[in-house]
Order: structure tokens, then sequence, then C-alpha cells
């Protein structure tokens, strides 16, 4: 069925709740001082958030499914000049979900190619915008013989993998991710992933 990316009103109290309880799901960003902070960054025009949503063909229901959601954002936290920029030559995927009953579906890799369709016209990017960029945990986490498992444990998938075969290269890695582990005696470990930057550049 067609997908379709509709405009978050993070103003109307019944979506904010809805986003904010994907965002629960989700694992993280789910505060009441980031989702306040997304709403000044859409006021600023500087955070386009939609909504993912499909029209399940099973469904009884005549409206679509809000399936998840993602933003294309000409700012980056932590600044990032190379990631997003106001004047738009670099935007950056800050924030992307789909919930895990409508994993597999195909709905993440579409909602990526019509966000890139976005990237370079008014209102939501720009003629001049050059790169779409992106950050996700490190590969060598997925792989690696000692945290491999763990990591596989909350990350069904690798990440970077993935958007690899959506064609974006990675140009930096640095630390980025903090979570605590717990041990399997209970004891609390705070670590810091890696987080690799990706970019793709856009067709003229």
């Amino acid at each position: 069925m067609a997908l379709t990316l509709i405009p978050v009103n993070l103003n109307d109290p019944v979506e904010y709740e809805e986003l904010r309880q994907q965002r629960i799901t989700c694992g993280w960003d789910n505060t009441v001082q980031i989702l306040s902070l997304w709403q000044e960054k859409q006021a600023q025009g500087l955070k386009s958030l939609f909504w993912v949503t499909e029209l399940l063909p099973d469904s009884k229901s005549p409206f679509p499914i809000r399936a998840g959601h993602i933003s294309l954002d000409a700012y980056a936290s932590p600044i990032d000049y190379d990631l997003a920029n106001a004047n738009k030559t670099n935007l950056t995927i800050q924030t992307f979900f789909i919930l895990p009953e409508y994993r597999s579906r195909g709905l993440g890799s579409r909602a990526i190619k019509l966000i890139e369709g976005m990237a370079r016209s008014a209102p939501y990017g720009s003629s001049e915008c050059k790169y779409i960029t992106l950050n996700c945990m490190s590969k060598k986490y997925y792989f690696d013989e000692t945290m491999g498992p763990y990591v596989r444990r909350f990350m069904p998938i690798c990440n970077q993998q993935w958007y690899e075969k959506l064609g974006y290269v990675a140009w930096k890695e640095e630390p980025r991710y903090e979570h605590t582990i717990i041990e399997e005696n209970e004891e609390r470990r705070d670590v810091v992933y890696d987080a690799v930057f990706m970019r793709k550049r856009l067709e003229r």
C-alpha cells in the first residue's frame, strides 16, 4: 500500500501524546524537555517531523495507521555543521522510528526515500542541499565477539549496514551514545558507544 509522510503537529495534545508514547517505545528522546525542544525547532523551521503512515489492506478503518515517525532537520544536537545547518546545505535525519509491529514491511526504506525527495525543495529542504546525513551506532559493536551478543539483543539489525544498503557512506566515528549495561550479576556498568556518521550526496 502507499506510504505517506504527514507533518506532526506537536501543538496538538493528541499528536503530542502519541509521539511521546512512540518515543517511550523507542527508548530514548522521550522527556518533556526533549519534546519541548522539538516544538521550538519546529516553530523556527529547523525541524520537519512527519508521521510515517500507511493504510493497511486488512484494516477495517478507512484511516492510515501511524506506524512511526521521521524527521528532516536543519540543525544537529550537539551542533555539527557537517551534519546539518540552518541554510540547509546539509540536512540530517535525526529522529526516525518504526513501531516494532510494523517492521519487516519495507516502511523504513520507503520513508527514507520519501524524505530524500523532500530535501531539495521548500519548505522542508532547499535547492542548495548537497547531503542528507545521519548517525547510528558503529557496526563494530554489532560484530564484536564480546559486545555483539549483548548489542544484538536490543538492536535486532545492524543499522549501519542497513543504511549502507540505501547508499549512505560513513565518514567519521566519535563517542556519542551513553548506555548502562546490566551485567548477569545485576551490576551496572556505564558505557559510551561510538557513533558512525553517514551521508548521501543528493543527485542534482
